[in-house]
């Protein structure tokens, strides 16, 4: 099994070649414009200001499986009920994204039982997507990207993230994936505005739920962050041959399970790296070999306030030092006070043959 992953402007996707768009399994993208040249391709397609990085603002996910005894692509293209994927015989790419208008209840319903539209769209996507992968045998999944409007709002007296965090967790239990080593890595920002959008990257071997020391779980928060808990690990670790992924889900100033150092952007970077440098450590103790390294990495900056792209700017290039692969989006994180959050994908090369790590 192999996988490639590529950083690159929209408007150079639109200029590859055909054979290279062939063996692209799906993108996750931030774009002003979403033209229909590309729409053969699972991509989830995102209106939101990027801010530094537009160079590599899309991310590109490419099979990396040689097609012997034939010139034609093997990556199949297939959409069933909405959600639209690319499969490649191993790994699956699938988007799917559903307006919550659709599920308002009738008013007719007492206020009080009423299941709010984002945990109601929530758990129709989940479901729809663990239906597909394990009806086509792709039911590892190593990623979720979520994303969804007006993330710290309330409505029906709970935080709408919270309300994402409550239809999740319900098929994730039905799944029997809701704790452990089955959490796939995942990251959920908020958006001006846009249907909830959903992006997964599954496949046939099993990945590694990679944690945190400093950090609880966040399946283990206490219940002052919801009636349900978030659903997701600290990372997942994909070891295939001589290939190793790591998939580091979206990561803040949180030690604990508690915010550190509210409104101080600067020292939340800080905080949110020694973080991500702690995921890191665990996985290179999984893998038995120190190979991931955080200046190797591709870093997604989710910035609240525009206003601070300098300082998280400077903290990233003090710590990083040397040449930093980084895009910078304007998004709303899970918490009110949390003003960045970034996540992490790494490649490498490894010693050793290893179809899983066990």
């Amino acid at each position: 099994m192999g996988i490639k992953v590529q950083y690159i402007a929209f408007p150079d996707v639109q200029r590859q070649a055909q054979a290279w768009q062939d063996q692209v399994l799906g993108i996750v993208c931030f774009n002003e414009s979403n033209p229909d040249d590309l729409n053969a391709i699972p991509k989830i397609h995102l209106n939101t200001p990027v801010l530094a990085g537009e160079n590599i603002a899309c991310e590109i996910w490419l099979s990396d499986i040689s097609s012997e005894n034939t010139s034609s692509s093997h990556v199949v293209s297939a959409n069933k009920g909405g959600i639209q994927y690319r499969l490649d015989g191993e790994l699956l790419f699938g988007v799917f994204s559903l307006d919550e208008l659709t599920f308002s209840q009738e008013q007719t319903q007492p206020t009080e039982n009423k299941i709010p539209p984002l945990q109601q769209a929530t758990e129709s996507a989940y479901r729809q997507i663990f239906a597909l992968i394990d009806e086509l045998g792709y039911s590892n999944v190593y990623r979720f990207w979520n994303y969804m409007a007006d993330i710290n709002d309330s409505s029906h007296d709970l935080e709408r993230y919270r309300q994402f965090n409550v239809g999740r967790k319900h098929v994730l239990m039905q799944s029997g994936c809701d704790a452990g080593s089955e959490l796939p890595a995942a990251c959920a920002l908020g958006l001006a505005k846009g249907p909830l959008s959903i992006a997964f990257l599954a496949g046939k071997k099993a990945a590694v739920a990679i944690e945190n020391p400093r950090q609880i779980k966040a399946y283990d928060y206490p219940e002052q962050y919801g009636p349900l808990t978030p659903s997701f690990s600290r990372a997942a670790l994909l070891h295939s041959g001589n290939q190793a992924t790591l998939f580091i889900s979206g990561t803040a100033s949180i030690v604990g399970h508690q915010t550190q150092h509210a409104s101080d952007v600067a020292a939340q970077t800080r905080e949110t790296l020694l973080n991500l440098e702690a995921v890191i450590a665990e996985a290179n103790s999984v893998l038995e070999q120190p190979r991931f390294n955080l200046c190797d990495s591709f870093l997604r900056v989710y910035i609240r306030h525009v206003v601070d792209l300098d300082a998280v700017r400077t903290e990233l290039q003090r710590y990083l030092k040397g040449e930093i692969n980084a895009v910078y989006i304007q998004a709303d994180i899970c918490r009110h006070d949390l003003l960045v959050e970034i996540e992490a994908t790494i490649q490498c090369q490894t010693d050793f043959d290893k179809t899983e790590v066990a």
